[in-house]
């Protein structure tokens, strides 16, 4: 079994045990990419509402920066990165096609700024419970997490 097979295999079960916010690293092969995502969580959403976003914090203690490039997860038809900002007093939110994770920095999605989008979701996101979101990086290649979905004001 190959180290890359172990530590897919390992970080799964980390996962599939993890019952709060989270803490993830992953290693690139050679140690250069060191990615930790802090916390991912979504709020509790209603019957009606078709989208949600999602929030968590990225450090990358490695010696190069890596980039956020893709987003995925099965509990809505699109998954994307968004930022929201306000614009001569109005809150506007664009798409973005990448996020950039510089070497030895934090990277921040949360209420306000960049943010995870999930649109045409395929049932209410229940608070309590968890979802799997994968993140793909230039570097580090794919991480999953368990998304905790929590009341409107985060985790407690």
């Amino acid at each position: 079994v190959s180290m890359k097979t172990f530590a897919k295999v390992f970080l799964a079960l980390l996962l599939m045990f993890s019952t709060t916010g989270i803490n993830v690293a992953y290693d690139g092969n050679d140690y250069e990419h060191m990615l930790t995502i802090d916390q991912p969580w979504a709020p509790h959403t209603g019957k009606r509402t078709m989208s949600a976003a999602v929030y968590l914090a990225i450090h990358n203690g490695g010696e190069e920066d890596d980039t956020l490039i893709d987003v995925e997860s099965d509990v809505a038809e699109m998954t994307t990165l968004h930022r929201s900002y306000e614009e001569d007093g109005i809150m506007r939110m664009d798409h973005v096609d990448t996020l950039e994770i510089p070497a030895g920095g934090d990277t921040a999605l949360s209420p306000g700024g960049y943010h995870i989008m999930l649109m045409q979701l395929q049932a209410p996101l229940k608070r309590g419970e968890q979802f799997p979101l994968t993140l793909m990086f230039e570097h580090a290649g794919e991480i999953t997490v368990m998304v905790e979905i929590t009341g409107i004001g985060g985790p407690e």
